[in-house]
């Protein structure tokens, strides 16, 4: 049988298999995430196993081609993960811009973005998340980089939820200083700001694949940058920490494999196994790359999707529901790639967040919180340190926001439904 066969029976046999199952109201549940995989996407990996070589080969070089495309960034490092993409990115840029002792960053996000930078022996110092953008505060940030330029040595910042920040406003301080700036896009990709893709000022960006996302490779994640001595340090960390640059299944890239010196070393050792910093081992699979290159052949219908569904919940908010709850402010220089439809309740409103959240779930509609809210009150830091900026902003994010689902799997009939079970949690109190 050839391979085309093969590949051929694997899509029928999934379009047979795995059909689109019909909405019932009430009775299905509305995911807040989730990826939308096709008889491609399988065939896809299907095709990588085939070929039978299951590490960084052809399918992770063309992948990560076309996540340069898409991101306008010239080196990309494929990984295992998002949190390994953050762990990553910190670590080679602390490397490299070894000028001070703290990393800001916003009390808001995800703890994979923050824990990197305390298990690199470095202190975070936390800035607040304006609650009508869900933007870093960018007069928090001045202050701090004002009053403790030494100390710094770089920023790294989440566009959350897929609604971006003004880049080049937090560029200008870390630029003039020489510290770097990292810009975690992992729930932003297809996002822009003043026509321009997210990460665009920065040194590093993150990415993540994990099937929440924009794209998905199940498990998976990248760093992109366009400074190629901190790609050299990338791609040391992410394996294993060797001095050699060769790929796997590659040697004597350098064309001098058995001819480097090192101290305390054999002359001529083999640079294969000559290891110059303490590294891991985080790189990605083939298998994981055949998915992400079938998946971000859809990103622009993925974005659409997003952005179409977004808009509709915005049009459709009952006015009663806006009486109570606040939807994110959206600049005019902004266009998000929403990962989600956040909603801030008003403070005063004459019902907390949990009694909304239960009446949603218990309607079959899924729902999030902004991750880890404010990360400074979660049990990881309990011990460590204190915080001395004010994190008014961050406590009423972590208090009053939830999120419910924008991405492709959701149709117009289920964006009907959930419009109408929001109305009806204000019907049946009476407000």
């Amino acid at each position: 049988m050839s391979k085309k066969k093969i590949l051929e029976d694997v899509k029928e046999y999934v379009e047979k298999e795995f059909p689109k199952k019909r909405f019932i109201a009430g009775k299905t549940i509305i995911p807040a995430s989730g990826a939308s995989i096709s008889p491609d996407d399988i065939s896809s990996v299907v095709e990588s196993a085939l070929q039978g070589w299951f590490t960084d080969f052809k399918f992770c070089e063309k992948f990560r081609q076309e996540i340069s495309k898409v991101t306008g960034k010239k080196y990309v490092v494929l990984t295992n993960s998002g949190s390994s993409a953050s762990l990553l990115a910190i670590t080679a840029c602390l490397e490299k811009y070894n000028t001070g002792d703290c990393v800001v960053t916003t009390a808001v996000g995800f703890p994979t973005t923050v824990a990197p930078i305390i298990q690199n022996n470095v202190t975070p110092i936390f800035i607040d998340t304006f609650p009508h953008t869900i933007a870093p505060d960018i007069g928090q940030f001045i202050k701090v980089v004002d009053n403790s330029c030494r100390h710094i040595c770089g920023s790294v910042f989440a566009h959350n939820l897929g609604f971006p920040f003004s880049e080049s406003d937090f560029n200008i301080y870390l630029q003039r200083d020489d510290k770097f700036f990292i810009v975690d896009v992992c729930d932003a990709l297809g996002s822009e700001f003043y026509n321009t893709e997210v990460g665009f000022y920065a040194d590093a960006i993150t990415l993540s694949f994990f099937p929440a996302h924009h794209i998905t490779t199940g498990e998976g994640g990248a760093v992109c940058t366009n400074d190629e001595e901190l790609f050299t340090l990338l791609q040391s960390y992410s394996s294993w920490g060797r001095d050699c640059y060769c790929k796997p299944g590659q040697s004597n890239t350098c064309g001098k494999r058995f001819e480097h010196e090192f101290k305390n070393m054999p002359r001529g050792y083999d640079h294969k196994y000559t290891f110059s910093r303490f590294g891991y081992n985080l790189k990605m699979t083939e298998m994981q790359a055949a998915l992400g290159l079938s998946q971000i052949k859809r990103l622009p219908e993925f974005v659409k999707a997003r952005r179409f569904n977004y808009d509709r919940l915005v049009i459709g908010f009952p006015k009663k529901a806006s009486e109570y709850f606040d939807l994110i402010e959206v600049p005019e220089w902004s266009n998000p790639s929403p990962f989600g439809f956040p909603m801030v309740r008003k403070s005063g409103s004459p019902f907390q967040l949990p009694e909304f959240i239960r009446h949603l779930e218990l309607h079959k509609i899924s729902t999030r919180r902004l991750f880890g809210g404010n990360l400074t009150r979660q049990p990881m830091f309990e011990h460590f340190g204190k915080v001395g900026q004010d994190l008014s902003g961050s406590d009423k994010l972590m208090n009053d926001l939830v999120w419910i689902g924008c991405h492709p799997g959701i149709d117009d009939e289920m964006i009907d439904y959930m419009l109408e079970i929001i109305e009806s949690f204000f019907i049946e109190r009476g407000l």
